[in-house]
């Protein structure tokens, strides 16, 4: 698919395994100091090698067609961070536990952290017969580029992606101390929902309901 942003014509692909190196550089540069990028490059680049693998997890990169092999933007998601987080622990362990022991061989305090990320879902349980909403995880555009348009480009194609897996709602969380990324969801029709505590410190969690049969988020 092609879209048009302020910046320039960029191309949306669906974010691929032979996107991670470049998925994991700009992830750095969108979240310093966050957990994730603690864990370093070769532990990000593994993760998006994997995720576009999941039956579960799925995203979009923005390309420039003259410069394909560098990013400029993507985003990524799953329909189920429980059943994500459980297939990297035991199908693609192998591929991640490597990277992940040498980082925390050199910072142990890591290693409950990612143990901390890893059973938060299940601290959340969608109620009984109710649909699970899928989870923005990342969403990350090129410095140069932000404000233009790329990342509502990004978003927008999450929506349609996940209106035809029959996924009605979508949840993001944001450090409470992120004002900025706060005014983004929201603008992109997000809204709060609850607010709980991760690594210590205050996270919001918000919300967008997919339209059913549009490409529009519910007011």
């Amino acid at each position: 698919m092609t879209q048009t942003a302020s910046s320039g014509r960029l191309t949306l692909v669906r974010l691929a395994p032979e996107h991670a190196a470049d998925a994991a550089r700009l992830h750095i540069l969108g979240q310093p100091g966050a957990f994730l990028t603690s864990l370093g490059a070769d532990v990000l680049t593994v993760l998006y090698r994997t995720l576009p693998q999941s039956p579960v997890g799925f995203g979009f990169a923005a390309i420039d067609p003259a410069r394909p092999q560098q990013l400029r933007g993507f985003v990524s998601a799953t329909t189920s961070v429980g059943a994500l987080f459980a297939e990297m622990g035991t199908r693609r362990l192998p591929a991640f536990l490597p990277p992940l022991l040498r980082r925390f061989v050199g910072r142990p305090a890591l290693a409950v952290r990612a143990t901390q990320t890893v059973i938060y879902p299940f601290l959340h349980p969608t109620p009984q017969g109710t649909t699970p909403p899928a989870e923005l995880l990342s969403i990350m555009v090129e410095p140069a580029l932000r404000s233009v348009g790329v990342g509502a480009l990004l978003v927008m194609a999450l929506f349609t992606e996940c209106q035809q897996r029959g996924v009605d709602a979508l949840d993001v969380t944001v450090d409470a101390a992120n004002v900025g990324a706060q005014r983004f969801y929201v603008r992109h029709g997000f809204t709060y929902t609850d607010a709980f505590t991760l690594y210590g410190r205050a996270m919001y969690r918000y919300r967008a309901k997919i339209a059913a049969g549009s490409t529009r988020v519910q007011a």
